[in-house]
């Protein structure tokens, strides 16, 4: 008998299949396709953290602290920054506010004065400010709009300086001052009340501004600059506001309305 021979082969189709894996295997591209795409997306993912945590970061920083909140007031609107300004602080140096009483210089602090500046405030923005309405609170006839009288701090604060001014000149203001002439010690009851409020607005904004000293020709003590710069309001825009917003009723119109009592003391 003959040897059997078992040949062995494969299909041709399978021949080429495995010529063109050895041909391809080194340029095959799918399994490095997901490596990089893999390697992108990580990059990706890591460069969006870093900007969130780089905006957060951004928005703490910049979050106002409890100090920078403002109290709320209508008048809110009207504050703008006219930024830094060098005090006028020389021992001697003259301003429209500062002389020997004369009508200019009256007519300077009577402006910024001017009676209060009373306004009207609606009930939405008193219930804003955080007080509530009272039946002894004072408002406007309804012809007149019917909202509340108000007036805003500076004035106030401006008036009480005016004060303690004039009674530094007291041989050219007091003697003619009705008020004063009626009663002396009103007078001196006011002007402590002026004294008072002007102490607590300054404890109140404690003023950190830096004042530095220098030696001066003929004095043996150090001598402070005062000209020194503030951050400060544009005071013209809100007096400008308080205007647009006064309102201007006879005296004879302002009594008392159906509703309104008196409290037993001033506030």
């Amino acid at each position: 008998m003959g040897k059997e021979y078992s040949a062995q082969y494969s299909p041709v189709n399978s021949v080429h299949d495995e010529d063109e894996k050895l041909l391809h295997r080194g340029t095959e591209t799918r399994p490095h396709s997901k490596s990089r795409f893999l390697r992108v997306s990580l990059w990706l993912i890591h460069g969006v953290l870093i900007s969130v945590t780089l905006l957060f970061f951004t928005l703490w920083a910049r979050a106002p602290s409890k100090d920078d909140i403002l109290l709320y007031s209508p008048a809110n609107e009207a504050i703008e920054s006219i930024g830094i300004v060098r005090f006028n602080g020389s021992w001697d140096r003259r301003s429209v506010y500062r002389d020997s009483p004369s009508p200019d210089l009256e007519a300077a602090w009577n402006r910024v004065t001017a009676d209060g500046r009373l306004m009207a405030m609606t009930l939405e923005q008193l219930l804003k400010t955080g007080e509530e309405p009272a039946p002894f609170m004072i408002r406007y006839p309804e012809e007149y709009g019917g909202n509340y009288m108000a007036s805003v701090e500076v004035i106030h604060q401006l008036h009480c300086i005016n004060m303690v001014r004039q009674s530094s000149w007291s041989d050219r203001y007091l003697g003619d001052d009705p008020d004063f002439v009626r009663s002396p010690d009103g007078w001196r009851i006011h002007l402590d009340h002026c004294v008072e409020i002007l102490r607590q607005v300054i404890m109140c904004h404690s003023d950190v501004t830096i004042v530095t000293y220098d030696w001066v020709d003929g004095l043996d003590d150090p001598y402070p600059n005062f000209n020194v710069p503030h951050q400060c309001r544009d005071l013209e825009k809100i007096l400008d506001w308080v205007d647009g917003r006064r309102v201007y009723v006879p005296q004879s119109k302002m009594i008392r309305q159906e509703g309104n009592v008196d409290l037993a003391f001033p506030p």
